[in-house]
């Protein structure tokens, strides 16, 4: 799974996209380690995560900087967490 619109959130594999996401305002819920993968779970009711994976995908999302590093430098420290 990649990216996946579920009932209970939106799911997705890519770091960088969840990184990007958080610093948009996206909430997340969890992240679900499943084998060596980490599945981030956002919350969808809170913003409109369709219209931000379009800004993603047509690269016209624009976040601070400095925290997106931070986000994925915190993503991180969390797919290395036990």
């Amino acid at each position: 799974m990649q990216n996946e619109m579920k009932n209970d959130g939106y799911y997705t594999t890519d770091l960088y996209f969840a990184a990007y996401l958080q610093v948009a305002g996206a909430p997340m819920r969890e992240p679900i380690r499943q084998g060596p993968r980490v599945s981030f779970v956002f919350n969808s009711d809170v913003v409109n995560i369709p219209e931000l994976r379009t800004a993603w995908f047509n690269k016209t999302g624009k976040v601070a900087a400095l925290e997106y590093a931070n986000s994925i430098k915190n993503l991180k420290h969390l797919c290395h967490m036990p």
